[in-house]
């Protein structure tokens, strides 16, 4: 028994400074390659929740277009831009749920078909990248 007690107080606990060092060197290999993969995916979440403004913006421009037609028979000039709005007062910017300048929308203007009353191509600014409305797709420039 006293062999025992004397084995456990020479007996020191704890890391060495290799062992912690190889610690923190691991950590940082991980920390290295999972960085970069997780600000990849906020980027793409960014870029996916500015698509959808984008599109909501365009609902809300083919809305106000058609409120225009429907009274009018024709939408001034055939555009619509975040500023237009429908009889009732509600613009663009209202009926998509943004407000220019904030929510990072600083310029939408769509064009409109003079006979169908459809947007046939437009533009929405969005965190400093142009989102391009052609052949009712959208492609995106910075």
């Amino acid at each position: 028994m006293k062999q025992m007690l004397k084995n456990l107080k020479e007996k020191k606990g704890g890391f060495t400074l290799v062992e912690l060092i190889v610690v923190l060197v691991i950590l940082a290999i991980l920390a290295a390659i999972l960085v970069p993969t997780l600000i990849g995916y906020i980027n793409q979440a960014n870029s996916e929740k500015d698509y959808a403004t984008a599109q909501t913006v365009r609902v809300a421009a083919q809305a106000v277009a058609d409120d225009q037609y429907g009274r009018n028979g024709s939408v001034k000039d055939n555009k619509i831009t975040l500023k237009d709005a429908t009889a009732s007062g509600e613009t663009v910017a209202q009926l998509a749920g943004v407000t220019e300048g904030e929510d990072a929308v600083s310029d939408a203007s769509f064009d409109v078909d003079a006979t169908s009353h459809a947007i046939t191509g437009g533009t929405v600014t969005i965190n400093k990248h142009t989102y391009t409305l052609a052949n009712n797709k959208w492609t995106v420039t910075k």
